[in-house]
């Protein structure tokens, strides 16, 4: 709470009138102000079921002309850039603003959200959530006493994304249920990465997929800061792969990464990485297809749901070649919650809006299609859908895989998980780096948890601790 009502007090503080007009003005031209989909209901005609919708995806654009296409009724919707987002709802509705009616947040805000007071009791909805959509997404949903407050209309869980013809090459299968065993545990991970690397190959295009598998247990528990053997393992198993050079050096996001998954990269070492991030696609695809030993390939990676998409879409003649499998533990990554403005004065159109977007099937079916590949959060739509073979990924039934996934998601976020896993990758970078040893790594990672939170504490047997 400490933590909580500091950011409101300083945000409040530098609340100006021009942040305020320009959220009933999002025409100006500065960085991260929003774009609307359609008229304003600020001045003109407004009828009572008409509502604005505050959001980071341009999903519900789409979401919202269907609406108004079947119920007559206009969702007026902003799009935020996500850098700005978070930010800019803690500013607004601090100040108990009307001006919009439903706004959206990826799970980790939810908590400070809740906390704050700023979403509306959804309960009239929770028998149909619970019983209907995916059982982390309602737990996501619902604040510290159980209260529901938000509902997605996607599920996002995790998975190992595979290249079928180097694991066939390598591993003499691209059976999903067989290539999952070389993921198993930071230590297969470990294993996995010298078979690959003894053919020529990466295991992943940078270390830091690994952390995708970091949550395996709470960040926070009972006012402790939690730190165990598995958080040891994939700090070892970060270093083992930088030390050996087993990953490209290739991060998320970056060209090299996107062309890695269209096929050769040049063979690079961190310290050469500069040399090719200037590099466009098809650069990058035509130099590493050049031959020669100074090539590599990158065997996997690791995403939610959505990362299937970004694969298919950037893997150009590999399309296809792709399948799915699961890593040393389920789990899940992002995802967009619909909520209603507590102070809203639409709260009755606001809530229709979200059922219509998150429990109606014919809605879900449609999205399933029309997104041509996100993972809706209706277990029956799913569970409909699940004999559809994915021709990006080897006709395997993804549908059916990310289904069985979200059965053994452990939903255990809380609001320090960010701060937490900042911290959790400087000291990995660190030990990776040989900046620090272990012991000093992780005692640094408490020393600066607890600065930063200093309601936390730490447990008096956890690993490396000096007390």
């Amino acid at each position: 709470m400490k933590k909580l009502t500091a950011m409101i007090l300083a945000l409040l503080m530098t609340l100006s009138l021009a942040s305020c007009s320009s959220a009933g003005n999002p025409g100006n031209d500065n960085p991260g102000t929003p774009t609307q989909g359609g008229g304003s209901q600020q001045g003109g005609d407004e009828k009572q079921d008409d509502i604005v919708l505050w959001t980071l995806s341009n999903d519900l654009k789409q979401f919202a002309d269907r609406y108004e296409e079947q119920t007559g009724n206009h969702v007026d919707v902003v799009v935020f850039d996500s850098a700005d987002f978070e930010t800019k709802i803690m500013q607004t509705l601090g100040a108990k603003s009307k001006d919009l009616d439903v706004f959206v947040g990826e799970p980790q805000m939810l908590p400070n959200f809740y906390e704050a007071g700023f979403c509306a009791d959804l309960s009239a909805l929770d028998n149909e959530v619970k019983t209907r959509l995916v059982d982390y997404t309602y737990e996501a949903g619902c604040d510290e006493d159980g209260v529901l407050r938000a509902i997605s209309y996607q599920a996002c869980p995790g998975s190992v994304i595979y290249r079928r013809d180097l694991a066939k090459e390598v591993f003499g299968t691209d059976d999903p249920d067989e290539i999952a065993k070389h993921f198993s545990s930071f230590e297969e991970i470990e294993k996995t990465a010298d078979t690959l690397q003894a053919k020529g190959y990466c295991v992943f295009g940078d270390e830091g997929a690994l952390r995708w598998f970091s949550n395996r247990d709470p960040w926070v528990k009972d006012g402790q800061i939690i730190i165990n053997q598995d958080r040891l393992d994939y700090m070892d198993c970060a270093t083992h792969l930088y030390q050996n050079d087993q990953v490209a050096y290739a991060l998320e996001w970056s060209a090299p990464w996107y062309a890695s998954m269209a096929g050769p990269l040049p063979k690079i070492s961190e310290a050469q990485s500069g040399d090719v991030w200037g590099m466009d696609k098809d650069q990058l695809i035509n130099e590493g297809a050049a031959g020669g030993e100074g090539i590599t390939q990158v065997f996997s990676y690791v995403m939610p749901s959505w990362g299937a998409l970004i694969v298919r879409d950037n893997a150009e003649g590999n399309k296809g070649n792709f399948g799915v499998c699961s890593g040393p533990c389920s789990f899940f990554g992002g995802g967009t919650f619909l909520t209603v403005n507590e102070f809203s004065q639409h709260k009755e159109a606001a809530q229709k809006f979200i059922e219509f977007c998150t429990l109606n099937d014919e809605t879900s079916q449609w999205w399933l299609e029309a997104s041509n590949g996100d993972v809706v959060n209706n277990k029956a739509v799913l569970e409909n859908n699940k004999d559809y073979q994915n021709e990006s990924f080897g006709n395997q039934n993804t549908y059916a895989f990310y289904l069985a996934e979200m059965e053994k998601i452990d939903f255990n976020l809380t609001g320090y998980d960010d701060a937490c896993k900042d911290a959790w990758g400087k000291a990995i970078t660190a030990v990776k780096k040989g900046e620090q040893t272990k012991e000093q790594a992780v005692q640094e990672f408490y020393q600066n948890v607890i600065t930063q939170f200093p309601e936390l504490s730490v447990p008096a047997d956890s690993p490396y601790y000096n007390g």
